[in-house]
């Protein structure tokens, strides 16, 4: 997959195309089909490209309500590289951009593509306060001579999938739906860094990562996850919360990997949320912590084997 940064808003392709347009927060299971259509694009000859932004359009259009991402850049481009598809623009959600009409937008899309095929979902807006919709597209499509396709929702237990849907999933804890609704577990990487040790001295060692701060943090509590570590994968449980047992004041995500021997500090570390196990609770005593400890490691150890096997 090649990965144009089109920060000057000049790239342009000659190349017959079919091109899917959207801000592709999480790549949930909505985002997959209309990949999906795009990529089916690939049996007339056409190729593929994601149209999308560097940075979430909300930092410029309400900056204090920009919502947590699901996954950063990096994550979204893995991602789009792992769905085949020939090219990924990522453009600057610029003041120009914003300004920008519906009208102008299309103009520009064309004129630096030959555009066959464009593939928007149901609720695809754009240009200057959304002016543009799949509406206009139909008669837009008619004048520029491109074939458009506008997939329709992809729904779980009655529910749109959609981004703010996902972020929900993951804030209320309910990580096992918003895997369902992503195609994968819900992830969070970064690198170990030191914490207190109370682990250590409690028989179940954690690793302690640098919180991302622009990131969905799942709901306070301990869950069942899996952790890959230099290419390997390790079961363990993880805490999300303020360590209540110990006063603590400051959120963290420290995680007890089961099979691993030898230290994590500064090794860069991803944990994928399998399924919530219960709520985090203040013990009378570090003894009745560590016994409780003890019964969420083996929990864990039975869900997991349960659950992974899904992805």
């Amino acid at each position: 997959m090649q990965v144009i940064f089109n920060i000057d808003g000049k790239h342009s392709s000659s190349r017959q195309s079919a091109i899917a347009l959207g801000t592709f927060d999480g790549i949930h299971l909505g985002h997959r089909e209309l990949i999906r259509h795009l990529n089916e694009q690939k049996k007339l000859g056409l190729t593929t490209i994601v149209y999308t932004f560097l940075s979430h359009p909300m930092s410029r259009l309400a900056p204090g309500s920009t919502p947590d991402q699901i996954m950063l850049l990096k994550e979204k481009i893995i991602a789009f590289s792992r769905l085949g598809i020939d090219t990924l623009v990522l453009n600057p959600f610029s003041d120009e951009f914003l300004h920008q009409s519906h009208e102008e937008f299309l103009q520009r899309l064309v004129s630096s593509y030959n555009v066959k095929t464009l593939i928007v979902g149901f609720n695809f807006r754009f240009g200057f306060k959304g002016q543009g919709d799949t509406g206009y597209l139909e008669e837009a499509s008619r004048r520029y001579g491109f074939d458009l396709i506008c997939v329709p929702p992809v729904k779980l237990d009655g529910r749109i999938v959609s981004s703010t849907l996902v972020r929900s999933l993951v804030a209320e804890g309910y990580v096992e739906d918003a895997a369902h609704a992503l195609g994968m577990p819900y992830t969070i990487a970064g690198k170990v860094i030191k914490g207190f040790g109370r682990g250590t001295l409690l028989g179940f060692p954690t690793a302690n990562i640098a919180r991302p701060m622009q990131k969905v943090i799942p709901k306070p509590g301990v869950y069942a996850v899996i952790c890959k570590v230099e290419g390997n994968f390790y079961r363990g449980v993880a805490n999300v919360g303020f360590n209540p047992t110990f006063e603590g004041n400051s959120l963290s995500i420290e995680t007890h990997l089961v099979d691993f021997k030898g230290s994590l500090y500064g090794k860069r570390m991803r944990v994928y949320f399998m399924k919530r196990i219960r709520d985090e609770v203040k013990f009378d005593s570090p003894e009745e912590l560590k016994d409780q400890i003890k019964a969420d490691v083996t929990k864990a150890n039975n869900l997991i084997y349960k659950t992974h096997l899904l992805w």
